[in-house]
Order: structure tokens, then C-alpha cells, then sequence
């Protein structure tokens, strides 16, 4: 099953947020953890995530193109990220979809968390993380090395994270 979440905390402890999430799930569950300023941009999003799901069940944590993005693996090669059209980021979104459907690429690096497509069972490799009480950015993350993260590159997202 595949489950979709906007975890939010009035501690400002996202992680503990997302732990309470992913506690609900059942080890072959799949959560999909979006931040609140994230959109998808065509609406078969579902669909799209349950194929990739279902054609790499090695993976155990996807990510998607953004819009913007400070890592930028993350973002599809070409774009403006700082055009704040949605008409423009829908149409790299309908390019990224038709040029590259089923698409993915394994990768060994950082990623941003503005959405991620997380297994049950990956998460309870990482979870409990440590966090700080005094900002979401203190948060540290125990991703083991054998964890493979895959970046759909079939579906771009927009996200409003833009960085001062």
C-alpha cells in the first residue's frame, strides 16, 4: 500500500513528525512524505509512483525532480529555477514525462527531502533519528550505504523553496 503524508510540527520537530507517520505503516508499505509547498504537476502522480514502485522493488527510497532545488541532481537539466511561472514548470514537467517515461537513476548522494518515496522497512533502518529541539535543519539522518535511492526522473514537481 502506498500512503501519502504533508508531516507538520508545531515543535518544530519534523522528524518526529514523520516517525509518527511511518509508525502506521506495515513493513511493505510505502509513504510518500511531501513537504506542505510541494505540488505535483500532472495528476496521475499516483500511478506514475506505484509503476516505478513496482518496477524497482530494490529501492528503498525515491525522489523526483523539482522545480527548484538546491542539489541539482534534483532538477531536470535546462530549467529556469528562477521562472515562477506554473505554466512554465507544468510544461518541463509534460517534456520530463514524455521524453523520459519509466525512467530512473540510481544515485549515491545527498538529496533534498521536499518529497520522498520512502519503504516501511528502510525507514525503520534509519528511525529513530536524532533531531534537535531547535531547528528542523539540525536533523541527522543514519541512511546505511546498501540503501538504494532513486530519482524518478518521469515526474517534476514544484516546490516554493527558494533559497536567501
Amino acid at each position: 500500500m502506498i500512503y501519502f503524508f504533508t508531516p507538520y510540527s508545531f515543535e518544530l520537530k519534523l522528524l518526529d513528525a514523520i516517525t509518527a507517520y511511518m509508525e502506521l505503516l506495515q513493513p511493505e508499505d510505502w509513504a510518500v512524505i511531501m513537504d506542505g509547498d510541494t505540488a505535483f504537476l500532472h495528476p496521475n502522480f499516483g500511478h506514475q509512483i506505484q509503476r516505478h514502485i513496482e518496477a524497482h522493488p530494490e529501492a528503498g527510497l525515491f525522489t523526483f525532480f523539482a522545480s527548484r532545488c538546491h542539489y541539482s541532481i534534483q532538477v531536470p537539466p535546462g530549467v529556469n529555477m528562477n521562472k515562477d511561472s506554473i505554466r512554465y514548470h507544468k510544461l518541463i514537467a509534460s517534456l520530463q514525462q514524455d521524453l523520459h517515461a519509466g525512467e530512473t537513476t540510481e544515485i549515491n548522494r545527498r538529496i533534498a527531502g521536499h518529497l520522498m518515496v520512502i519503504k516501511k522497512s528502510t525507514s525503520d533502518k534509519i528511525l529513530p533519528m536524532e533531531t534537535s529541539s531547535e531547528s528542523l535543519s539540525s536533523s541527522t539522518c543514519n541512511l546505511q550505504p546498501a540503501t538504494i535511492i532513486t530519482i524518478i526522473t518521469t515526474i517534476t514537481i514544484t516546490t516554493d523553496s527558494r533559497q536567501p
